[in-house]
């Protein structure tokens, strides 16, 4: 059996106006609050997250540069293959309220995170199976200029690459549609 692309992509000089790094701001969800789980035929973009009566999306905010988002492909010994999907947010917690967030979020094994890039395009990660955290690391430091923010690390299996989230409407009814999720 021979596994082919169905066309090929091409390259403009608009492609190389492209930034690096993701929104100060993103999102997270639990697949398990889904009424209707996202597509991942990748046919078109996704257009909408269909919540049940108590689900939404969570707002994360940290600092300019410091979240990320990837994936790496992965060849298993059988030959199969998949997508490891990363996000790494980095926050700060001032409050019991904000360590509970942090403590939940690491016991969660079906979240997907809504990410804008810093080229306004918005990617949902763990839209398949769901990523669950891999490591939850704070440290006081040892002088006034350390590093004192939580690092949260969530990593999943996936089928696909991450998906696209946009609405017809353009970027600005795309961020309003995930605002108006908010919970």
């Amino acid at each position: 059996m021979s596994c082919k692309a169905s066309s090929g992509l091409d390259f403009t000089c608009e492609d190389l106006l492209s930034v690096g790094g993701v929104s100060p701001v993103l999102w997270f969800g639990y697949l398990s609050e889904l009424d209707t789980q996202f597509s991942l035929t990748q046919a078109a973009d996704i257009s909408q997250i269909d919540f049940g009566s108590y689900g939404g999306l969570r707002r994360l905010e940290g600092n300019k540069f410091s979240h990320s988002a990837g994936y790496t492909l992965v060849e298993a010994a059988g030959g199969n293959k998949s997508y490891t999907q990363s996000v790494t947010v980095k926050v700060v917690s001032n409050s019991t309220a904000d360590d509970l967030t942090l403590h939940n979020m690491s016991l969660g094994n079906d979240i997907f995170f809504v990410v804008q890039d810093s080229n306004r395009v918005f990617k949902i990660y763990g839209g398949g199976q769901g990523l669950k955290a891999t490591a939850n690391v704070q440290n006081t430091g040892q002088t006034g200029d350390s590093d004192t923010t939580n690092q949260l690390t969530f990593e999943g299996s996936e089928l696909t690459l991450p998906l696209r989230f946009a609405l017809g409407g353009g970027y600005q009814a795309t961020l309003d549609y995930i605002e108006a999720a908010e919970l």
